[in-house]
């Protein structure tokens, strides 16, 4: 039996309904992933769910006593508090009280009387469980913490009072890959029913077991996962767009032929005529799909050679050190991806090559002729009370592009905004449209360096793939921070990875290639460790295969005049070879060194084994030699 059933449902907030004559049902168990454009409907839809918002029209059926929870697409504004009394708060009946005692607020004890009452210490543990496994300090202040903290935070809260039904609406934004990875893992374990939006198509493929999308007011329902679903539409796209064109076909012909002159009296005449207004009523009523959003770069001058120098770059706040002794060098049409987890720095450093913000330690130098935009995760550079034309045009009728001027609603048109939404205050936006508009703004201004912060979150599909194309396809150079695997594998040719410690490392390719190298890297340790651990019992086992008597006689036997002055030699000798050990090392630590055909990878490693063997070998003499000198 369904959870959640929804029946002929409709909702609108405009002209266009969210839900029109809408059938759903929400089945126990299921992963589902909700899908659609940006200003679908989603968000509404999964308030419709929890509760928070009511159809216009038609049923919604829920089982008595559910218990559902829905995670909000934007971090929480109400920051006050702790980490803890936050994550307490969304504990029916205790959590009020929890919070209380955890803020020190409980002078007289009646919280602590009411949590005991209602047996709610229980729920003491399993909040501070979830929020160490997502790294968050119970007892941090929440005015302390960024916008991707803070969502991790509302994430923990959702968690924690483990509801039948878990409803979220991008829960990966503002989330680092490594906690993006522990969520799905906790959702996979998850024992009870969800549903959520996600623009993370790893994700979305990782989770899902049915995939439905919200398009123009219709639910789609497609098992299986995101993959699977990609297909399936396309081919309902395929027949629908077929169907279409024959209905105007019809149409056009009965168009024609009323043209052409009727005779009214006549019944079969009279019964084409009804037919045709219910084909032009039924016309009316269509609902096109929109578009692909028409995206282009206005391109600057090119810029020189090199874009940004780094040299010992060290930044710091108070006695935490965020950058450390990092040097780069990004040259013209470099593609830089940066990972990370939340608070590393990311954010900071980009903002110190931009020179928004100060280094503490070390160098940037900016290259000749270099002209950027940013685009920041925070839409900091909208005015939302502005609106969206003005926000692009700053108040003019037209904009340039390349050269050529064009009408401001023309130009907002390309990414998918009509004329009434142009008009409209940027206040009344969805998340997704946000992002839309601030890549309008920023695409309409001339550079040559694009420096993106988070630019994925909150995109449909089909505006992602376009700007993956886009970042491809442009002359300048880009550096983007992404949490998005897929975005990073497709955009990236260079990663720098933040280890949440101060370090970045450079890595040649996307996110695939990250992870091919930490874990060749950690494949090579493996066997550094297996090859110290092996050496001395080999020795061992070398010795043990000589006869007792052979081997006091060699004790005895002392050693000769060439043999002492071998003795002598042996220490530069094998310093010589530990210096050259110690350099094979570090070329098989440079990520570089695997980008090719393996050739110099196989021919380093067979180096290695050679000086090392040479290296053993002069141990196990000079061992012998020290040994016979003394007897």
């Amino acid at each position: 039996m369904a959870l959640i059933s929804i029946l002929k449902g409709t909702l609108a907030y405009g002209d266009a309904p969210l839900l029109q004559q809408a059938d759903f049902a929400l089945e126990p168990g299921e992963r589902i992933c909700l899908v659609g454009r940006n200003g679908a409907g989603k968000s509404s839809l999964l308030k419709v769910l929890s509760g928070e918002n009511q159809l216009d029209d038609g049923r919604m059926i829920s089982r008595q006593g559910l218990k559902v929870v829905r995670l909000a697409q934007d971090p929480p504004l109400d920051i006050h508090g702790t980490a803890y009394s936050m994550a307490a708060r969304a504990i029916p009946v205790v959590g009020e009280a929890l919070a209380e005692v955890s803020l020190g607020h409980d002078e007289d004890g009646s919280s602590a009387a009411f949590i005991e009452k209602h047996d709610g210490w229980k729920y003491d543990g399993e909040i501070c469980r979830i929020l160490n496994k997502m790294q968050i300090d119970p007892q941090i202040s929440l005015e302390s913490l960024s916008g991707g903290w803070r969502r991790k935070v509302a994430l923990a809260a959702a968690l924690v009072c483990e509801p039948e039904v878990l409803l979220l609406d991008e829960p990966t934004n503002h989330l680092d890959i490594e906690t993006i990875g522990w969520l799905e893992q906790w959702l996979l374990a998850y024992s009870g029913t969800l549903m959520f939006i996600t623009h993370d198509r790893a994700f979305a493929d990782d989770l899902a077991t049915r995939i439905v999308e919200l398009d123009r007011g219709r639910l789609y329902s497609y098992p299986g996962n995101f993959a699977a679903y990609l297909r399936l539409r396309d081919e309902r796209l395929r027949l629908e767009e077929l169907a279409n064109k024959e209905f105007d076909r019809v149409l056009a012909e009965e168009e024609a032929w009323i043209r052409r002159g009727v005779k009214a009296r006549l019944a079969r005449n009279e019964g084409r005529v009804r037919n045709l207004e219910d084909l032009r009523r039924q016309r009316r009523e269509r609902r096109d799909r929109m578009g692909r959003a028409i995206m282009q770069i206005s391109e600057a001058d090119r810029s020189g050679n090199i874009v940004f120098e780094l040299t010992d770059l060290n930044v710091s706040f108070g006695d935490h050190s965020v950058i450390n002794n990092f040097s780069a060098t990004v040259m013209r049409q470099d593609r830089i991806g940066i990972v990370g987890p939340n608070g590393a720095g990311k954010t900071t450093l980009i903002k110190v090559m931009l020179g928004l913000m100060h280094q503490t330690h070390g160098k940037v130098r900016r290259g000749m002729n270099v002209e950027y935009q940013y685009f920041d995760q925070y839409h900091e550079k909208l005015n939302l009370q502005k609106t969206v034309a003005d926000n692009v045009a700053e108040g003019r009728r037209d904009v340039i592009i390349n050269g050529k001027t064009r009408h401001v609603i023309s130009y907002l048109s390309d990414f998918l905004f009509t004329g009434r939404r142009a008009r409209s205050p940027a206040s009344v936006l969805s998340g997704g449209e946000k992002n839309r508009l601030l890549l309008a703004r920023m695409f309409a201004r001339p550079c040559n360096v694009l420096v993106m912060d988070e630019p994925t979150n909150d995109l449909d599909l089909e505006t992602l793939e376009l700007l993956e194309d886009l970042i491809a396809s442009f002359n300048g150079t880009v550096i983007v921070i992404s949490h998005d695997r897929r975005f990073i594998d497709k955009v990236a040719t260079e990663t720098w990875v933040f280890d949440g410690h101060g370090n970045i490392e450079t890595i040649v390719g996307g996110w695939s290639d990250v992870q091919a190298y930490y874990q060749r890297r950690e494949q090579y340790a493996r066997a550094l460790r297996q090859e110290v651990k092996s050496a001395p019992a080999a020795k061992k086992t070398a010795a043990d295969d000589k006869p007792d008597a052979e081997a006091d006689s060699s004790a005895k036997r002392g050693i000769s005049f060439t043999e002492r002055h071998e003795l002598e030699l042996l220490p530069q000798e094998i310093e010589v070879l530990e210096h050259k050990l110690a350099e094979l090392d570090a070329k098989a630590a440079d990520p570089s060194i695997y980008s090719g055909d393996g050739t110099e990878v196989k021919e380093l490693l067979a180096a290695r084994e050679q000086v090392s063997s040479e290296l053993e070998a002069k141990y196990a003499r000079w061992e012998d030699l020290e040994e016979r000198s003394h007897a």
